[in-house]
């Protein structure tokens, strides 16, 4: 079998999807079944994917940071949105059909996708960039956030997810999703054949970072200023993500006496400011830090020295976090939303992320309680146990050789 996989130009900043990508990409190149791996990428990816370019693997680079690519681009994605719009928001009739073949003569990825004897693409992200084409298209949708938590999206913002999740359900030819509570999003907010739509889980116990090398502790601490026994969460400034109320646990723990610090990893968004500011209103300037996105090495490294990591987010499709501290050995902490009770496997480990006490409570005892802090530990192993005992890369082909069957 031969695809083509598309990586979405970005990095680490793009959190999660970023890193899914790079361990589905993993899985497929693992896979007897896959024969040949078209990698769609962008020019500054190139540092992240090289040491996966072999035989198998073939790069094919369409760079949207080239003026003209870019502009190529953006003409056919504006086109295919106005038929998009008028065909099935509006209900008109098909007259506009020319100019979804004028946005597909403009499509940089079509154009190289077109030479290439695929026998299907790949989306792992929300949104992909060729639709209808002469091949099958298969997309991962994340989440459907927007449907639980408008107030946390601008409306321009709730308007482009709007329009670009209904492309991609009712365009692709199937739509994977990592957890059931996803499929059940999908299958209430639109009007899609659940056969249509298959959970597929991605290697939870595999590595899904490119790199496998670390930077030490020491070096960490230095280039740093870490305090022991730090907190870490590594997970972009949205407000989802709930930060705000992790902050105030930390200032509770201080007001109780416990020697705590957090340090925050991950992209910083428009929202980080009130975020810095109520670390400066609380006095916590010395025990909280955002450090932005690190390098993998350097994220690795904080993984493994870090006296816990706490997952306080009020939506979540899965936590990537919590899987890699329980590959790395450090004793985690979620809220009890979404997948992320299933995935911990134990409830001892999850609160309520709109309960700051609770949480408080919780990350004191794993802190200060050795007993608990090694039960969570060992529940951490039996969970990366029961992972490796999985098929994942069955689902993903056979996702594949149903819509190939079709």
């Amino acid at each position: 079998m031969k695809i083509a996989f598309y990586i979405k130009p970005s990095n680490l900043k793009a959190g999660g999807i970023f890193t899914y990508s790079i361990g589905i990409l993993k899985l497929l190149i693992s896979s007897n079944e896959i024969t040949q791996i078209y990698l769609v990428h962008s020019g500054d990816q190139r540092e992240y994917f090289e040491e996966y370019f072999s035989g198998k693997v073939i790069p094919v680079l369409v760079d949207r940071a080239d003026r003209m690519t870019g502009i190529s681009y953006s003409i056919s994605f504006f086109l295919y949105d106005i038929y998009t719009i008028y065909k099935d928001y509006l209900n008109n009739p098909g007259y506009l059909g020319f100019l979804k073949d004028l946005s597909n003569l403009f499509n940089p990825y079509l154009r190289k996708l077109k030479k290439l004897n695929i026998d299907l693409l790949h989306v792992p992200v929300q949104f992909s960039p060729v639709y209808e084409a002469h091949f099958p298209v298969v997309t991962t949708m994340h989440d459907l956030q927007e449907f639980h938590y408008p107030e946390f999206f601008p409306a321009a913002e709730r308007l482009h997810r709007a329009v670009n999740c209904k492309k991609a359900i009712y365009k692709s030819n199937h739509v994977i999703v990592s957890f059931a509570h996803i499929k059940n999003d999908v299958l209430k907010y639109f009007e899609i054949e659940p056969s249509r739509v298959s959970i597929c889980p991605p290697p939870f116990a595999e590595e899904w970072f490119s790199k496998k090398s670390f930077t030490l502790k020491d070096e960490l601490i230095k280039k740093y200023s870490l305090l022991d026994n730090f907190i870490l969460y590594p997970a972009a400034t949205w407000r989802h993500k709930n930060h705000a109320a992790l902050i105030e646990a930390v200032a509770l723990l201080r007001d109780k006496g416990v020697d705590a610090s957090l340090i925050c990893t991950g992209n910083k968004t428009e929202h980080y400011s009130l975020l810095q500011k109520q670390v400066d209103d609380l006095n916590l300037t010395e025990h909280v830090k955002f450090l932005g996105i690190v390098d993998e090495e350097d994220l690795i490294g904080l993984y493994k020295i870090a006296g816990a990591v706490v997952i306080p987010t009020l939506y979540e499709a899965g936590s990537g976090p919590m899987y890699e501290a329980m590959r790395y050995g450090t004793p985690v902490l979620a809220s009890n939303v979404t997948s992320l009770p299933e995935s911990m496997g134990d409830n001892r480990f999850i609160f309520d992320p709109k309960n700051v006490e609770e949480m408080r409570q919780l990350i004191e005892k794993l802190l200060t309680d050795k007993n608990f802090r090694n039960d969570n530990l060992k529940n951490s192993q039996q969970r990366i146990e029961f992972f490796k005992t999985q098929d994942y890369a069955k689902n993903f082909i056979e996702v594949y050789k149903t819509v190939l069957n079709k």
